[in-house]
């Protein structure tokens, strides 16, 4: 439980920093994406695996110049 604390916590934070406007980061989670197969970070992290909230946590950070 505490991972997948980590990952949505995470997730907030990237979003918040990439994203100055809460809307836009609203909107990017419910965007259809390349790196989920063309479908939203949001049905991404639905899926129940925490796998895929990494997926999602890996992805901002890559948008923002961490690399992890």
């Amino acid at each position: 439980a505490f991972e997948r604390i980590s990952y949505v916590i995470g997730i907030y934070k990237a979003l918040q920093i990439l994203f100055s406007d809460e809307a836009r980061a609203d909107a990017w989670v419910s965007q259809p994406n390349e790196a989920f197969g063309g479908k939203s970070a949001l049905d991404r992290m639905a899926a129940g695996n925490i796998g895929d909230l990494y997926a999602v946590r890996a992805d901002l950070e890559h948008a923002r110049g961490s690399g992890s």
